[in-house]
């Protein structure tokens, strides 16, 4: 999940707002306006906007990681717990393009704003070191977020593959099974039927199944149906 954090200004007073508790978020506003003392409360805020973005870096990593975990573990193996593993990540990084995506045109928008006209030369550099480190963020988050996906799409390939192999097999047993079944229950019937008298009918019953067996099997073969 990802949380809104509202920095308010006015005058020389900055104030800082958000409506959860997270240890990283409580952390850098304590580093940056705590114990840091900038030139201006300008700097002050384009570092909390900055160290803000940066704050998306660790746990993207972390989802890469356990990518690759899940990535290795469907690979030997495909359990639903992996796959729902999978599409929490992807859960997760829709809230993280979103923001990361929303953070980047703030800071691109920020020049144009009252607050940033107003900027001194250091403070521009500042934010253009702001713009960059949040465009490369926005980037990762994007590229995690896109191979997630893909390896979703690809491990559901993978899934309606094997389920429509094992239909095939199943098709195909039931086909073959299907003559002997029919064969033999038209001898089981109390009636008269051909070679009933003979002494080893049964023999030559048993090769027109085997007969009809290898027919079908090769007819399925020419038709590429196995």
């Amino acid at each position: 999940m990802t949380i809104p954090a509202v920095i308010l200004l006015k005058g020389s007073l900055l104030i800082t707002l958000t409506h959860s508790t997270n240890a990283k978020v409580e952390s850098i506003f304590q580093k940056d306006i705590v114990e840091k003392e900038y030139a201006n409360v300008n700097l002050t805020v384009l570092k909390l906007l900055k160290h803000l973005s940066d704050a998306f870096s660790l746990p993207t990593h972390e989802i890469r990681r356990r990518r690759k975990e899940l990535n290795d573990l469907l690979s030997s193996r495909a359990e639903n717990k992996h796959l729902i593993g999978l599409a929490n990540l992807r859960k997760s990084l829709i809230y993280f393009t979103s923001s990361t995506h929303n953070n980047y045109v703030m800071l691109q928008n920020l020049k144009n704003k009252y607050f940033g006209r107003t900027f001194h030369e250091n403070e521009d550099e500042f934010l253009v070191d702001a713009q960059i480190e949040a465009n490369q963020v926005q980037q990762l988050v994007e590229m995690e977020a896109e191979i997630v996906t893909q390896l979703i799409a690809t491990f559901d390939t993978i899934l309606s593959n094997n389920l429509n192999s094992i239909m095939k097999i199943l098709t195909i047993w039931s086909v073959v099974l299907a003559i002997p079944t029919i064969i033999t229950g038209f001898y089981g019937m109390n009636v008269d039927l051909p070679l009933m008298h003979l002494r080893l009918a049964w023999v030559v019953i048993v090769g027109i199944t085997l007969f009809l067996i290898g027919w079908v099997v090769v007819l399925l073969y020419r038709h590429r149906i196995i």
